[in-house]
């Protein structure tokens, strides 16, 4: 991958009207650069919502999952590669497809990082640097707001550092804001920012421009992509700075242009409808072309602000999208599908399925191929539900299909250990315990395969790990490996049937205090649990692995024996 530099050229220095920025390859890093392709032989992209998983779904078309190299910020890089595990429900993503249609590389884009402020106590809202940020609970307007790392709108408070993922809309008055998709706390310490919204006031003379009330601070070092664009008024944008804003200003470090002039091929975008004017409109900054006959009455119906996907073909001169259908979720709220194997199974209240916390516990969840007493880690399943009512990091099942066994091509997500392994070939053995029973499987890394907590160097035999791979007929051929922290893994714990006392959870660290916190709705007691790497602080926002008992039986209390936080 490229990095591209900008540098502000000397027409700055002649306080000419247009600012010009200069494009330059420094080469390396692992920065997703979005040069207006779709890949080598790319021909087509996809920008929306995540929606659910069975491989990834945006805005309700499922992508494989196993294909992409994936992009995700960090505290050093606005996009550095990740495993596919780092994509949450409500993400915003950017799928690019190559010539078969398979996703190439997938962007990770929050809108939106900094602290809370002008917390709203009657739950519409906040500002995060400036810009409106509303919440939503209805699936007919558009993907239901999740929250990870909170219980919800409840758990928030001026002066928290979070992640906002979310579509740009524009009220009645012209005022721009984001309609939060996914909310997550993030640690106090947390020292990067992200503002999103439309350029305005742009002045070359002193390399800033305005978004909203925040103030964006161009330098020598400041990439832009597209790399073939330059910035103007009127475009919509997502800035990225390594830096918290000082005062009302943030110091860009990259500034991602919202267009698709350059690019060519398919399209669909998932937003909400701005600048509408006859048959024309914006979803999340890019133009459409909705004159085709056959949307007319489609088009006659649209609002400001509703949540539609819009699928054509892309006009590469323009970056216009000559739209082919529109679906309003006004018409076709979407729900939450979810279909791979379960982990971190505690009870039928309280499990994860491709790391989305479940119940599957209230009435009128209707089971199919067995029952709530047939969960348990390893099963497969295919799930439907909604994100619980009032904003809870949680999905409600409404039905759950218990199937036999994963089919040929489908997700699966096992927590084992490792045997047998040969480094050469880049195979091993995976154990693990599913409903009482030991299982294995023959294991290949893919050529994309990503390691998180942890380095390659650390598969080893006995390491235990957790793989995302694809089921295939010899085996299991995984994209996705993660460490486990804990000295002795609990994973194979708390399976349906299983006699096992000890369980194991694994999420993000939320409600805090001298004795206790959450991960996944889950209150775990600190107890005098052994805390990994030895001598860190447990905080808010951390990725944490925790094994615990329920000395009293199932409900709890949950005691923990060990806690490892992710690094």
């Amino acid at each position: 991958m490229k990095t591209y530099r900008s540098l502000i050229g000397a027409a700055l220095a002649l306080c000419t009207l247009l600012l010009s920025i200069l494009l330059t390859s420094c080469g390396g890093g692992g920065t997703f650069a979005s040069s207006g392709g779709v890949g080598t032989g790319g021909t087509g992209i996809s920008m929306g919502t995540v929606t659910g998983f069975g491989s990834v779904v945006v805005d309700g078309t499922a992508y494989n999952s196993a294909t992409p190299n994936y992009f995700a910020g960090t505290d050093q890089s606005e996009a550095a590669q990740a495993p596919s595990t780092a994509v949450d429900l409500g993400d915003q993503l950017q799928v690019r497809l190559d010539s078969q249609g398979n996703p190439s590389t997938v962007l990770i884009e929050p809108e939106l990082m900094g602290v809370v402020a002008n917390l709203d106590a009657s739950g519409s809202g906040f500002t995060v640097n400036g810009v409106a940020v509303r919440v939503n609970a209805n699936p007919a307007a558009g993907p239901v707001t999740y929250y990870t790392g909170l219980s919800g709108y409840s758990g928030l408070s001026n002066g928290m550092q979070v992640g906002v993922h979310g579509s740009y809309g524009v009220d009645a008055s012209g005022q721009g804001y984001i309609q939060a998709t996914r909310i997550e706390q993030l640690p106090a310490t947390n020292p990067v920012a992200r503002v999103t919204g439309v350029v305005a006031k742009l002045n070359p003379a002193t390399g800033t421009f305005q978004i909203g009330s925040t103030i964006v601070q161009i330098g020598a070092s400041t990439a832009v992509e597209p790399s073939q664009a330059s910035l103007a008024n009127g475009q919509l944008v997502n800035v990225w700075s390594r830096a918290q804003p000082s005062g009302n200003v943030i110091a860009a470090d990259l500034i991602r242009i919202h267009t698709l002039q350059g690019t060519a091929g398919a399209v669909q975008v998932g937003g909400l409808v701005a600048a509408r004017s006859g048959a024309s409109f914006q979803v999340d900054g890019i133009p459409v072309d909705a004159s085709d006959a056959s949307l007319a009455s489609v088009v006659q119906g649209l609002t400001l602000g509703e949540y539609v996907v819009v699928q054509g073909q892309i006009d590469g001169a323009s970056g216009v999208v000559k739209a082919s259908s529109i679906r309003s979720y006004a018409a076709n709220p979407s729900q939450v599908e979810l279909r791979g194997t379960i982990t971190g199974f505690v009870s039928a209240s309280s499990f994860l399925v491709r790391g989305v916390p479940v119940d599957a516990s209230g009435q009128g969840v209707v089971f199919t191929g067995g029952s709530a007493a047939s969960l348990g880690n390893g099963v497969f399943v295919d799930i439907v539900g909604n994100v619980a009512s009032g904003g809870a990091n949680v999905v409600n099942a409404s039905s759950v299909a218990l199937l036999a066994k994963p089919g040929d091509g489908e997700t699966v997500d096992y927590q084992g250990t490792v045997s047998t392994f040969n480094a050469a070939a880049g195979t091993f053995t995976l154990t693990w315990q599913s409903e009482g029973a030991a299982h294995m499987a023959s294991v290949i890394l893919a050529p994309n395969v990503v390691y998180s907590n942890g380095s390659a160097s650390q598969l080893i035999n006995g390491a235990s790990v957790e793989i995302e791979a694809t089921n295939t007929a010899g085996g299991l051929t995984a994209y996705s490996v993660s460490f486990s922290g804990l000295a002795t893994s609990s994973a194979n714990g708390g399976d349906g049937g299983s006699s096992s006392p000890t369980l194991e959870i694994k999420g993000t660290l939320f409600g805090l205090n001298a004795t206790s916190f959450m991960v996944n709705n889950v209150q775990i007691q600190i107890g005098g649990a052994t805390i990994k790497p030895q001598g860190t602080a447990l905080a808010v926002g951390q990725t944490v692995e925790v094994s615990f008992t329920q000395p009293s039986g199932p409900g709890g209390p949950n005691l923990a024996q060990e806690i490892s936080i992710d690094q």
